[in-house]
């Protein structure tokens, strides 16, 4: 799956770049060309709302499951990376030290590919920011339990 800032600019950019031009080509109103980059704007936008819904309902689903393995796969995989890391970065370089000579044992660190890096980064990164996002979230719910007004439009 791919982050979803870069996806959203690559989308939007099409809408503004070549799906723009197209219209241009296509449609010699002015007023016309540009409720019709509105609406696929529009579209966009909210069928990526809907898809970021189903994704945040499987996560909630997965939470809440009642079988111990389906609510700890992510936090179980990303203690098996980090034991990984630990083993590679700390425990083999020490035991090389201590021996003399290195312990012939792969992967070291030249050779971690750099998918690795991405998946951990990704995985640790939203596994801690969401944890980090949750407390906070907390935090302001229990400091406002009010739910926020809407903004009215000035127009």
């Amino acid at each position: 799956m791919l982050p979803l800032l870069p996806v959203v600019g690559m989308v939007m950019g099409l809408i503004k770049g070549p799906l723009a031009r197209v219209l241009e080509s296509y449609v010699s109103d002015l007023e016309l060309r540009r409720r019709l980059q509105a609406e696929l704007e529009i579209q966009f936008l909210t069928e990526l709302g809907k898809s970021q819904e189903l994704a945040a309902g499987i996560v909630t689903a997965e939470v809440t499951s009642e079988h111990w393995l389906t609510r700890s796969w992510r936090p179980m995989l990303m203690l098996l990376l980090m034991g990984f890391l630990v083993l590679v970065g700390a425990v083999l370089p020490l035991a090389d030290l201590l021996v003399g000579y290195p312990i012939p044992f792969e992967p070291r660190w030249t050779v971690l590919p750099p998918e690795f890096w991405k998946f951990l980064t990704v995985g640790m990164g939203g596994y801690v920011g969401g944890r980090s996002l949750e407390k906070m979230a907390g935090a302001v719910f229990k400091a406002n339990p009010a739910p926020p007004q809407k903004l009215q439009s000035r127009r």
